[in-house]
């Protein structure tokens, strides 16, 4: 392995330390909800856990993304290499510090309230310079591959993003309004961006489809993905008494959201149906990330952008269900990324991790997603219409957030498994 390359792989190993980390966190906080009382939920306090795997689960996907996004880099190279290994070296140092320091502040209780922006300014800093640093080096090797060129698009608005997120604004209106739009750029634009670029290639690596049918697809599908994320972004700022058009567009939303994200099934549906002799398992968490974005913001997203509904379920673990769905797409393409290149770094057409993982997180997801969705539905309902206390509300969810915390534990144990194999069967240097 070239040095580039073994800088990319351990960026994909960091990124399963985090979601082994995250899945403790989330199981501590989804404890919470059924026993506010019991020994193993009182060890932090509930804003401490959320604040904490809200950025371990941050911090994964963007690691996952990071080391996908420069293992594609060198592929077209004939020498695995970029111009600047130095600078990969560099940037992949500072964001290791960085992890660090992240599970450190979060442990302290020093992690701010912000939702999707926990992170303290110092930190914040240091995440734009590490990731501004490998997104250079990647830049500065003039790359001819589409996906790449998606991928250091988005890569570019995370980094706007976290700027703006610097800015201290000068009233609290003001606050929320760039706080939400931060987040939401984030989240909804930047992630998926490059999320699309990592599929793209991945495309390419386990299907037969030809490099001038991606090649033209990635354009118009990370198009349609950074309209439908623009709308998804206004309907936070309904609360905040935005204009009237805003209201309008987000009416629009409902049909042009799940529109943008059906393309892009339809896209990796045709690489789907096409398989190479490719036996690695990159193809099935691609499915999987593909379900994950039609549920999230392609549903959920699209529904929650109705101001008429959003009014009602704003706030609620609808909200969250969107957020996490959101979140975890990528997350899984990255894993999908992280057993492709395992494989082709050991020389290996073989499967790295096996199919137990898989479903056991594929499962896992889906349950935890509907126990989450039917709770959200029901405190809608009971808070929202009913006007239900929310003490009443929560006690009355038990039986769904157990589901929930069993659906987390089911992929908890997915994702213990796929580490240890993808450990087990790691690169020789």
């Amino acid at each position: 392995m070239t040095q580039t390359q073994k800088t990319a792989y351990r960026l994909l190993v960091q990124m399963l330390v985090m979601l082994l980390l995250y899945a403790l966190a989330a199981l501590l906080g989804a404890v919470k909800f059924l026993s506010p009382d019991d020994v193993l939920a009182g060890s932090l306090p509930y804003n401490q856990v959320g604040a904490l795997a809200n950025v371990l689960l941050q911090l994964a996907v963007l690691t996952g993304l990071l080391g996908g996004g420069v293992y594609a880099a060198l592929t077209v190279r004939a020498d695995a290499r970029l111009p600047h290994e130095r600078l990969v070296r560099v940037g992949a140092g500072l964001w290791t510090a960085l992890l660090a320091l992240a599970v450190i502040a979060g442990l302290l209780g020093v992690l701010e309230g912000r939702h999707l922006l926990e992170l303290p300014p110092l930190l914040d800093a240091l995440q734009i310079a590490a990731a501004g640093v490998i997104g250079l080096a990647v830049m500065t090797s003039k790359p001819r591959l589409p996906a790449v060129q998606v991928w250091l698009v988005g890569l570019g608005i995370s980094l706007l993003a976290g700027l703006a997120g610097l800015i201290v604004p000068g009233d609290f209106i003001q606050a929320r309004a760039l706080q939400t739009l931060v987040a939401g750029m984030t989240l909804y634009v930047a992630y998926p961006l490059m999320a699309v670029a990592l599929g793209f290639w991945l495309m390419q690596r386990f299907s037969n489809v030809t490099p001038t049918w991606a090649d033209t697809g990635i354009y118009s599908v990370a198009g349609l993905v950074t309209a439908a994320g623009a709308l998804l972004v206004l309907p936070p700022l309904y609360a905040l008494e935005a204009a009237e058009w805003v209201g309008a567009l987000g009416t629009i939303s409902a049909v042009v959201i799940p529109v943008c994200y059906l393309i892009f099934a339809a896209h990796g549906y045709r690489a789907l149906s096409d398989r190479n002799p490719t036996q690695t398992l990159a193809a099935h968490w691609f499915a999987l990330a593909l379900l994950l974005f039609l549920l999230g913001p392609g549903l959920l997203g699209a529904l929650q952008a109705v101001p008429d509904i959003s009014r009602y379920t704003l706030g609620t673990r609808l909200s969250d269900l969107q957020t996490m769905l959101t979140v975890f797409a990528p997350a899984a393409l990255a894993l999908g990324v992280a057993n492709q290149v395992a494989a082709e770094l050991r020389g290996h057409n073989r499967r790295v991790t096996g199919f137990i993982p898989f479903w056991l997180a594929a499962f896992g997801m889906v349950i935890a997603a509907l126990a989450a969705g039917a709770a959200g539905v029901a405190q809608t309902y009971l808070e929202r219409l009913l006007s239900v206390g929310y003490l009443d509300t929560q006690t009355l969810l038990v039986p769904l957030y157990t589901l929930w915390l069993g659906g987390l534990a089911l992929a908890a144990l997915g994702l213990v498994i796929y580490a240890l194999t993808f450990w087990r069967r790691r690169p020789v240097a």
